[in-house]
Parts: C-alpha cells; sequence; structure tokens
C-alpha cells in the first residue's frame, strides 16, 4: 500500500498510509493528517488516488506544495518524491516505507550544507614602515635621479650679475653723454661742459658787499 513520511517540525516521523482514496492536509483538526507548523495552511493540499496513480493537489494555500523543489498545483507522485507543504517534508512511497521508518522515527533528511571559507578580515594590512636610517635624507628628486650635487659645484653668478648691470648701466650713460656733447658742439660751436658751467654760474644772482669804513 503507497505511503507517505511527514518529517514534523518538532523532529518526529509521522508514517501514513493511503488508506482512502482521498487524504486531506493542514493545520484543521479535522484533517486526516493534521500539520502542527505554522507555514502550513489549515486546508493545505490533499492526496488522491486514481487508477493510473497517485496526485498531490494543492489547495490554495499560502506557502505552496512543492514536489521535489518545484512548486506545483497538482502533480502525479513516483517512488521516493520528495513533497513540501510549506515548510513541513514528506516522501512519497509506491508501497510500505522501509522498515526503519516504523521502527524508529527519523529526523528529516537536511540539504548538505556547503562549507563555507574562513570569513576574510576587511580592514586593508598596514602597510609596513621602515624606519629611516641615520643621517642625510635625499630629496624624492634626488633620490630619483642619483647623488645630490656638491654645494660648490655651480659658482654663485648673483654678484657677477649685479656687477654686469652696473657696468652696462654706466657704458649707457656714458654714450648718452658722449653722444649729447658731440651734437651741442656741432650745433652751437662750443664746448658742453665750458657752456653748462657758464650757464649755472651767470644764472645766479651776484651779490655785491661793502664794507663800510668806521
Amino acid at each position: 500500500m503507497a505511503s507517505v513520511v511527514f518529517y514534523m517540525e518538532d523532529g518526529n516521523t509521522l508514517v501514513h498510509k493511503l488508506e482512502n482514496e482521498v487524504t486531506t492536509i493542514g493545520r484543521h483538526p479535522e484533517n486526516l493528517v493534521v500539520l502542527t507548523c505554522p507555514s502550513s495552511s489549515g486546508r493545505h493540499a490533499v492526496i488522491k488516488q486514481a487508477d493510473n496513480g497517485v496526485y498531490v493537489h494543492d489547495l490554495n494555500s499560502s506557502n505552496g506544495t512543492r514536489v521535489n523543489g518545484a512548486e506545483i498545483e497538482e502533480a502525479k507522485l513516483k517512488d521516493g518524491d520528495r513533497v513540501g507543504f510549506g515548510d513541513v517534508q514528506a516522501v512519497f512511497y509506491a508501497g510500505d516505507p522501509p522498515m526503519v521508518l516504523e521502527e524508529k522515527p527519523v529526523a528529516p533528511p537536511k540539504a548538505a550544507k556547503a562549507s563555507l571559507p574562513a570569513p576574510v578580515s576587511q580592514e586593508t594590512p598596514a602597510p609596513s614602515v621602515v624606519a629611516p636610517k641615520p643621517g642625510r635624507q635625499l630629496s624624492p628628486v634626488r633620490r630619483a635621479y642619483g647623488k645630490p650635487a656638491a654645494a660648490n659645484s655651480y659658482p654663485d653668478t648673483t654678484e657677477s650679475g649685479c656687477m654686469s648691470a652696473l657696468i652696462v648701466t654706466a657704458l649707457f650713460v656714458l654714450a648718452f653723454a658722449v653722444g649729447l656733447a658731440m651734437r651741442h658742439s656741432k650745433e652751437m660751436n662750443g664746448n658742453l661742459m665750458t657752456d653748462l658751467i657758464s650757464k649755472v654760474t651767470g644764472s645766479m644772482p651776484k651779490i655785491k658787499i661793502e664794507r663800510k669804513e668806521e
């Protein structure tokens, strides 16, 4: 005789032989198979025996009925099919269930848990710090291009630059004075320096101081 083995949430096993043409399943106490799991509906599903086999039919339950993991409305059962009524799992047998199930309740089969790798720390490891060597530290530019240049490798051009500027300025002033003197001599037929001195001294008022004799 066909039977269904239910694996209850409390760990007990219920073996139900399909003696009736229709077996009602759910949390309502009027069902032939009463489930206590909250995920099962009051009238969850029925199992019907027909001439061509055994069928499970879902009664619009809240969490559905599944056969071998696939949710169904109605499906024909084969020997060894796993049927889920909400969170309650069951196994359909075309004949009597294994003897071990009748003699001793067994826990419901559980899917093998995949071994998880050890959690990886999300913290980024701090970079190793190398203590600086004693002595003079080189700048990044000098470290990139080799040894630092000696302090006296290049002459100090600050003083020579100032002297060059003074010399150029003096030559410019001298050239200007020479040119002005030559132009004055050509146009006025005289000496520039003498004419300038005469003009300066001649423009000054002459003051005559008379000394009174007693």
